[in-house]
């Protein structure tokens, strides 16, 4: 055996990725799943957008809603044509005509019976609550969309009509309806200058960014680490690993292996976020050229995101992708862990068990906001522990989307980098060194007494 522990690692790297992306499987899923992304969402947004346009002209040639006839069985009095008073005059629930009508429910449905600019409105207090019911003339042409907009728009400003119930004066009402803002600044050290305001897209970068960061690595850990996992098993009981051995040393099998599986799944997952993404923005673009006049909050949003400058830090989006990279690297050594020490695929799952309650946890850690007391930031519910971002196993989940967003601490990231790599180092031996005592091993899998009773006495031979 070859004293340098990593000879040998290139050629092992090498042939196990040329044998992984060449495989039937990895072809014909990267391609599909690709093609699929970006045809299939830009063909999607089409579709809904040319869908929503159809309803809404459809819907558009329906009657409108002119008059509203009350009928309030509830205790109080109030006049209903102030809810126009409140609202914005521009709405089209703010130029409607309110009749109070003393006669039952019954008797003002008749009145409304082939109208096709009137609704009634009920109000009624079967519990604690008010209820508020639209109905629509029967033949009448007013749509139920429409109905159905001027019931939330009156159930929203209903809180107008209580308080007249309450006889409030109309300046205690007006007074109780004055907005109230509220902003939170930070000052600097030298409490002059305050910190400057964020745009909304980078508000909303700030939260989606990190969540879906946080769902990718999920599952490429879960997808990539159990077949990982599988193939060091497999390749236990294969009838040339005594030939493999004698070759190459395990730490430069494992490590060669380790990279090939990493390197195939990241190129695949790169692939198909290139894909993703031609999907979302091109199939935006392509929709509002076939049909301009859309308003589909999809597509609106996507082509907003284009229009406006991208909150994203490129030497941040480098050094994230090298975090990514070495925290993917580390959770693989893991899976190879798990399956250096088990030797039948029964054994394989009670040992991923192990590596799948580590991602869970971290997992979990990461989304627990406020951690050991820590001030969160309101606009995410990741947590803001600065420890969870120097541990190996929670780093790569959290630091990646702020690198990319440029949030993250210039000492947190140097700690995060230097942990992962004595990690992947640590455990990449520790899997080798498991490899080389359990190679030739078919019995239960050993407890961590055995295992190390194994390696003192391996280090004696």
């Amino acid at each position: 055996m070859k004293r340098n522990p990593l000879s040998g690692a290139g050629k092992v790297y090498g042939f196990t990725l040329k044998q992984m992306i060449s495989a039937k499987g990895w072809i014909i899923s990267t391609i599909l799943i690709g093609a699929l992304l970006l045809i299939g969402i830009p063909l999607l947004l089409w579709g809904i957008s040319a869908a929503s346009t159809e309803k809404e002209e459809d819907d558009s040639e329906k009657a409108n809603i002119k008059t509203v006839l009350v009928v309030d069985e509830t205790e109080g009095e109030a006049d209903y044509s102030m809810l126009s008073q409140f609202v914005d005059p521009s709405s089209k629930h703010g130029k409607l005509t309110y009749t109070a009508s003393s006669d039952s429910a019954e008797a003002a449905l008749d009145k409304i019976k082939g109208s096709n600019d009137t609704v009634l409105l009920r109000v009624t207090k079967p519990d604690a609550h008010y209820l508020v019911t639209v109905v629509v003339g029967e033949e009448s042409e007013i749509s139920r969309s429409k109905a159905s907009s001027f019931a939330s728009f009156v159930q929203s400003s209903f809180s107008v009509i209580t308080m007249q119930k309450a006889e409030l004066t109309p300046e205690g009402i007006s007074l109780l309806n004055t907005p109230v803002n509220s902003d939170v600044v930070t000052l600097s050290a030298d409490t002059d200058n305050e910190d400057e305001e964020t745009s909304p897209m980078e508000d909303l970068f700030s939260i989606l960014i990190p969540v879906l960061m946080l769902m990718l690595i999920y599952m490429m850990v879960i997808l990539y680490g159990q077949s990982v996992a599988n193939s060091v098993m497999l390749e236990k009981n294969s009838k040339l690993i005594e030939s493999m051995l004698t070759a190459v040393h395990p730490v430069a099998l494992m490590t060669g292996k380790l990279l090939a599986g990493a390197s195939a799944a990241i190129i695949q997952l790169l692939i198909w976020l290139g894909a993703l993404i031609g999907g979302v923005f091109g199939g935006a673009v392509f929709a509002l050229k076939m049909v301009p006049d859309t308003q589909n909050s999809t597509v609106n949003m996507v082509n907003s995101v284009i229009q406006s400058d991208l909150p994203i830090s490129i030497p941040g989006l480098l050094v994230g992708l090298l975090v990514l990279s070495l925290g993917f690297v580390l959770y693989l050594s893991l899976s190879c862990l798990s399956g250096a020490l088990a030797s039948k695929q029964e054994d394989l799952n009670k040992t991923n068990m192990v590596f799948t309650l580590i991602l869970v946890v971290s997992f979990f850690l990461c989304m627990s906001g406020g951690m050991n007391n820590v001030t969160e930031d309101t606009s995410t519910f990741l947590s803001q522990a600065p420890w969870l971002r120097i541990f190996p196993f929670t780093s790569i989940m959290l630091m990646p989307s702020e690198l990319l967003i440029g949030k993250a601490d210039t000492g947190l990231t140097i700690g995060c980098i230097a942990a992962l790599i004595l990690s992947v180092a640590l455990f990449v031996a520790l899997a080798a060194t498991v490899y080389k005592m359990l190679v030739f091993y078919r019995g239960k899998i050993p407890s961590p007494k055995e295992l190390l009773a194994m390696f003192r006495d391996n280090k004696k031979k």
